[in-house]
């Protein structure tokens, strides 16, 4: 009963809010059924360990991953006008690490609310399509609660034990041969002869080779977002293989996220000075307008950058901004940014407004946002410093 009228007082509370209780797209537009989140509903009290249900299966989707971020209650004052990106809109944090393998209707994710302070919550599906914008879906307002107050009693649901019939036995038939157990392992196929390499890329050596037609057991996924596969060929030794050159099949849910090694190009970093402060700088994908540049046009990148540590950063950063062409990692333009001393929870818009990329068109290309490229800040997390996206350069008027 305590619990009823709890549950009742919350829904009241949020219905306040209820400017900003809505799944986008609404309820008023056509949801597509394979790019949405199922569960959980607006309005819903969630603790511990939640999955996030939906699907993420479009086509030449290039992955997906879900975030979160506390939901702002709107304000009782008259707004100002603001710009698509501001100095003060909330950054998201992520529940997912990027993933190709579509999802009908299963787990996305899994939210361990543990560790997030009790709050009003907004939670938003990305899935990024090669060759287009990325696709959002978002879910508010979330209620987390893993300490209701004192006078909340949270009662556990007694299990009603099922009442066992017993019936006479039925003559016993005469039983068909067993048939031969079907697999549901993880596997691919090769689609052609392929390369199996030492990491998840063409950058590094090749190490072994699938045949056309052969199959081998998949014992891990990248965990950078590449989509490729760790595999155990049939002799025994382990590579990684690209989605793109085989065709797979089985149960993935429980196929765990291997790291990669380090790229070869990737220079050796440089040791950081032991931490002075509690700051650490992120942020979020680089964006780009338009989302697919032209060769030899302007466009604009932005990138928001975020102190989420307890503590100042201890001095001025270098942003360093790369564009590299994907099939050979080659950069092709560069542009560095001074970061200010940041506050925890202050954040900073990074661009440049006229970027212009002239080589390379209708090819694949990399912004590449390196936060601090000199070491100059300690921070409590240096693995997070690194940002990407992908885009296709179209040919505009280049020949």
């Amino acid at each position: 009963m305590k619990t009823r009228l709890f549950l009742i007082v919350s829904l009241f509370l949020l219905a306040i809010f209820v400017s900003a209780q809505e799944i986008t797209p609404r309820g008023d537009e056509m949801v597509d059924p394979n790019a949405n989140i199922s569960w959980p509903p607006p309005v819903y009290v969630l603790r511990g360990e939640v999955d996030i249900r939906g699907s993420a299966n479009l086509p030449n989707m290039s992955n997906y991953f879900l975030e979160f971020r506390p939901l702002e209650m709107p304000s009782l004052e008259t707004p100002t006008p603001t710009s698509n990106v501001t100095a003060t809109e909330l950054p998201w944090f992520p529940i997912s690490l990027p993933s190709s393998t579509p999802v009908v209707d299963d787990i996305l994710g899994t939210w361990n609310t543990e560790t997030t302070p009790d709050g009003l919550y907004e939670i938003r599906l990305t899935i990024n399509v090669t060759g287009q914008s990325p696709i959002y879906f978002v879910v508010r307002p979330i209620r987390v609660e893993n300490e209701p107050p004192d006078f909340v009693v949270v009662e556990e649901q007694s299990v009603t034990q099922p009442v066992i019939v017993t019936a006479a036995p039925p003559s016993r038939p005469t039983l068909a041969p067993t048939p031969t157990p079907v697999s549901n392992d993880p596997v691919v196929t090769a689609n052609l002869d392929a390369n199996v390499r030492s990491g998840d890329s063409t950058d590094f050596p090749v190490i072994g080779a699938l045949r056309r037609g052969e199959t081998a057991d998949v014992i891990g996924i990248s965990s950078s977002g590449s989509g490729w596969y760790y595999i155990i060929l049939p002799n025994g030794s382990e590579g990684w293989i690209s989605p793109t050159v085989v065709t797979a099949s089985g149960n993935f849910r429980n196929v765990q996220r291997i790291a990669p090694p380090p790229p070869p190009f990737t220079p050796t970093p440089v040791p950081s000075p032991t931490p002075v402060t509690n700051a650490n700088l992120t942020g979020n994908v680089p964006d780009l307008t338009p989302d697919n540049p032209t060769c030899n046009v302007p466009f604009q990148v932005l990138v928001n950058i975020t102190n989420n540590g307890s503590g100042p950063t201890s001095g001025e950063a270098t942003v360093l901004v790369q564009d590299v062409r994907v099939a050979d990692n080659s950069i092709q333009s560069s542009f560095t940014r001074t970061l200010p001393v940041l506050n925890p929870g202050d954040n900073y818009v990074i661009g440049n407004n006229a970027w212009n990329i002239s080589t390379y068109h209708s090819e694949q290309h990399r912004i590449v946002v390196i936060i601090d490229s000199g070491n100059a800040v300690p921070e409590t997390n240096e693995s997070d410093n690194i940002l990407t996206t992908t885009y296709t350069l179209q040919q505009g008027t280049c020949p």
